[in-house]
């Protein structure tokens, strides 16, 4: 029983990490709208998988207390958004169609199934 026990705690610590990248999605979206694709900044990227891992272990709906202390030293937003949506309904989050130029997007799966979303924007 100990090491089902253990077993399965290594299975939740090596895959409460599991974000992924979504800035392709988002720009698809925004192409849909006759927008420009936003450009990948890598330390948005970080920042925004580090929120949506976070924000799904913990099935936040909404912002973090601080999602820009998620950024690496450095790194700079001035906006981001998030949201919580059952999966098969796709990319949502604010700032999705405003006219920012860097950006970093990515999306974790929540123990509820819902896609957990995150996106910085500078």
């Amino acid at each position: 029983m100990r090491y089902l026990l253990a077993t399965f705690a290594l299975f939740l610590a090596t895959n409460a990490n599991a974000a992924r990248d979504a800035l392709e999605e988002v720009n698809a979206h925004r192409a849909a709208r006759g927008l420009p694709p936003f450009i990948h900044d890598p330390h948005l990227a970080r920042a925004a998988a580090g929120c949506a891992d976070f924000r799904a272990a913990r099935l936040m709906e909404g912002h973090t207390s601080n999602d820009f202390a998620a950024l690496p030293a450095g790194a700079s937003a001035t906006a981001t958004g998030c949201a919580a949506w059952p999966q098969g309904i796709g990319w949502g989050s604010c700032c999705t169609y405003e006219r920012w130029t860097y950006a970093g997007a990515a999306y974790s799966i929540g123990p509820d199934g819902r896609r957990y979303m995150h996106l910085f924007v500078r």
